[in-house]
């Protein structure tokens, strides 16, 4: 297959969803696929795409279903016979489904991290239309969509995310600390993500002062950059930890800092299945998170990591509380983390089933059938 990946992200941000195209594009390539990715001019996506030694193009993407962006799409489709668009933004589904008007016979995906696909007329109008199907990394997403009423059970396809595993794991703590001007104390408490209100990076500082509180020594790590990051730092300072909190902004390679916590969290408002948490079990790490999007069917409560009622910051910090106590609770979740994710979340398990699902979608075109039915003709 030929597929192209486009991603039309503001410029500089990279977000799960980026990671996720990123691994998408490196498993399909290892099964002998052809692959593509298009982003905006000078973005994060498509710098790092070429860096990866894939055929990147900087397209303009402008307002909703613009025919000239449209008709300039569909000539790169047409030049590399393009079987298959992954769109990561409605705004990307949307300009693939221009470019059909010019060139038909391929088909588009819409890659639903979060739940941006809404219940209006707008999008009851246009959007199986537009897309032949959606893979979501969750199956809360899924069941929120098929409550909808005018999407099929076999239109949602529910994959999990897959990371690199071939990741280093022995790591010098005191050359991490050198690395990063780190202090040498304990217990580091850390959070990894963009600093925007999604976050609520507010509540982690909540977090950060009840623990401070009884374990003066601790330090916490905040990973990320964003528009939120003034506001961060002076809520610390409002809350008096400002000297145990340590703003690391971006950082492009999070294996040592993941190794270098004792514990992660994740406040998040909503969620799909979150990358940073896949990573952060990868490393052993233990993860204290709140119940949102598809956290739950990532972490077995109790087993694999902690997840807490959302908002819930009593709760977060009595159950963190919990976990620095015990060396032996926390490298007992951090070994059960690990396995988890090494035997369900491999980029290759992931890139299989995302092959999987496009060759069915191929098939089904091909035959000239939709839907469900369909589907079930090809398993038969």
């Amino acid at each position: 297959m030929n597929v192209l990946l486009l991603d039309s992200t503001v410029i500089k941000t990279w977000s799960g969803v980026n990671k996720w195209m990123l691994m998408t594009a490196k498993g399909l390539r290892e099964r002998r696929h052809t692959i593509y990715c298009g982003g905006k001019l000078n973005s994060l996506f498509t710098d790092v795409c070429s860096k990866e030694g894939f055929c990147t193009y900087s397209l303009k993407f402008g307002m909703d279903f613009n025919i000239l962006n449209g008709y300039r799409l569909s000539r790169i489709i047409r030049r590399h016979q393009i079987n298959v668009v992954i769109g990561h933004y409605n705004k990307d589904v949307k300009l693939a489904s221009i470019a059909r008007i010019f060139f038909k016979p391929f088909i588009i995906i819409a890659r639903a991290g979060l739940p941006s696909v809404h219940n209006n007329w707008r999008y009851r109008l246009t959007f199986k239309r537009m897309a032949d199907g959606v893979i979501t990394n969750t199956i809360a997403i899924k069941k929120k969509y098929l409550s909808y009423g005018w999407m099929e059970d076999d239109f949602i396809r529910v994959i999990p995310n897959g990371i690199d595993l071939n990741v280093p794991t022995d790591f010098n703590f005191k050359d991490i600390r050198q690395k990063y001007n780190l202090p040498k104390q304990r217990p580091v408490i850390g959070i990894f993500g963009r600093l925007e209100p999604q976050k609520k990076i507010n509540l982690f500082l909540d977090v950060a002062k009840n623990i401070r509180n009884e374990y003066s020594e601790a330090i916490f790590l905040i990973v990320g950059d964003g528009s939120l990051n003034d506001k961060i730092q002076q809520y610390a300072c409002d809350l008096g930890i400002d000297d145990s909190v340590i703003m690391m902004g971006h950082q492009n390679n999070l294996h040592a800092i993941y190794a270098y916590c004792d514990i992660v969290l994740l406040t998040s408002a909503y969620e799909g299945v979150p990358n940073v948490l896949i990573e952060a079990m990868l490393f052993k790490r233990p993860v204290v998170a709140f119940d949102v999007g598809g956290v739950k069917e990532l972490i077995q409560s109790g087993k694999t990591g902690i997840v807490v009622p959302f908002n819930d910051v009593q709760s977060m910090t009595k159950e963190t509380l919990e976990l620095i106590k015990s060396d032996e609770v926390r490298e007992s979740l951090g070994r059960a983390a690990q396995s988890h994710i090494k035997e369900n979340y491999s980029i290759e398990k992931m890139a299989t089933s995302i092959e999987y699902y496009l060759k069915e979608l191929m098939d089904r075109k091909s035959n000239g059938k939709k839907g469900p039915q369909a589907a079930n003709s090809i398993r038969n």
